[in-house]
């Protein structure tokens, strides 16, 4: 299945991650393209794209594409060229991998569906993808290396897909070589590219950092292949922590993990409450306290949304269990987090809960206490 839309370009591995290969510079504006040169590049990008899909299945499941085309829809309007129409599909390969062709085309493996922890990360993923391909990063690795003829294009592709950095069947050393050793200036522009596209989105920038970090974290746990001398030159996961990092820094966004990672996330249930219907907070699913009472003329519905906006802040600070306390003052017992009034218990509350004020609030405080005592593994996993 296919999406129209704008971008593209490669990203990397995970003890098979990322890589961005042939087909892939600092921060610099796409070049110029004449319609020609266009023509050019939609022709040989949809070769490509149909070796790939002749070698591996397109997967056709619909929650997963209807995903994949949701987060592109998002990006395409931000990408730096308009003159390509975009396609996103899925490839049934295990592997954690993704890969931009030029012309429009971006690649997905099912197992990097699977290892973005969320949407934002998946944004990430191609933002990436598509400043390599709204950059022409392929005709730039072409004019340094003039054997990187079309044929050992595809062969590369092919292989980028299946297994990373493998050894590429038909591809000669030295252009091997030759592909290797231009990647790190390209691969540093679709990083920090994406990010500035990711801005101009709903999805956090951060997100570009957090999973660069979770593929860092796999290459640990899984460990990392000796690729040789070729490859010395392609940037390994941790460094591109850093420099991810500090641009994020310079340009002022707080480093706020818990969203792009899909953790302590807050919902509401039902999430449009009305007629002072009861309404449950849940963070990560699991309910944390049900609103049923109506305080002076607020429903159970907009108490549920200001304490979830309340959460959000507190959260946003990246707390530990022992951050949340309950308190009584003046009188009344309050629940706190970090330097934040959560929620005070009112006499309707403990009436509701057919409970004692002080007992809502310690329920209250030991719920968000077990949830943030299982957020690290969210966060690692």
């Amino acid at each position: 299945m296919s999406r129209s839309h704008r971008t593209s370009g490669p990203i990397r591995r995970v003890g098979v991650a990322f890589i961005g290969i042939a087909i892939c510079g600092l921060l610099r504006s796409p070049p110029a393209v004449r319609a020609d040169e266009a023509a050019d590049e939609i022709r040989l990008g949809a070769q490509i794209a149909k070796e790939i899909e002749s070698h591996y299945r397109v997967v056709t499941d619909r929650a997963m594409v209807d995903r994949l085309a949701r987060v592109g829809d998002a990006l395409v309007p931000v990408v730096d060229r308009q003159d390509l129409t975009y396609h996103f599909r899925v490839i049934d390969i295990p592997g954690v991998n993704a890969l931009g062709v030029p012309g429009g085309w971006v690649y997905v493996t099912r197992g990097m569906m699977k290892f973005v922890r969320s949407d934002h990360e998946l944004a990430a993923v191609l933002a990436h993808e598509l400043t390599h391909v709204a950059h022409r990063h392929y005709y730039i690795q072409q004019a340094r290396e003039s054997r990187m003829a079309p044929a050992l294009i595809i062969a590369a592709a092919l292989s980028v897909l299946a297994r990373s950095a493998a050894p590429i069947v038909g591809v000669s050393l030295a252009t091997q070589g030759a592909m290797a050793n231009y990647q790190r200036d390209l691969e540093k522009e679709a990083d920090l590219t994406g990010i500035s596209y990711l801005t101009k989105t709903s999805y956090s920038p951060v997100a570009m950092l957090t999973l660069m970090e979770h593929l860092a974290q796999a290459d640990k746990l899984t460990g990392r292949p000796d690729l040789g001398p070729l490859y010395q030159d392609h940037p390994v996961p941790d460094e591109r922590v850093g420099y991810i990092r500090d641009d994020l820094i310079a340009r002022g966004f707080p480093i706020v993990r818990r969203i792009p990672e899909g953790y302590l996330k807050i919902t509401l249930d039902p999430p449009d409450g009305s007629d002072g219907q009861p309404v449950t907070v849940l963070v990560d699913g699991r309910p944390i306290i049900r609103l049923g009472a109506t305080v002076a003329g607020e429903d159970p519905s907009r108490r549920a949304q200001a304490l979830a906006v309340r959460l959000n802040v507190f959260f946003n600070t990246d707390p530990a269990p022992y951050d949340v306390r309950d308190v009584i003052s003046p009188g009344r017992w309050t629940v706190i987090g970090g330097q934040t009034q959560l929620f005070e218990v009112t006499a309707e509350d403990a009436a509701y809960a057919n409970g004692s004020p002080r007992a809502v609030a310690e329920g209250l405080r030991a719920r968000l206490a077990e949830a943030l005592a299982e957020a690290p593994y969210y966060r690692k996993f």
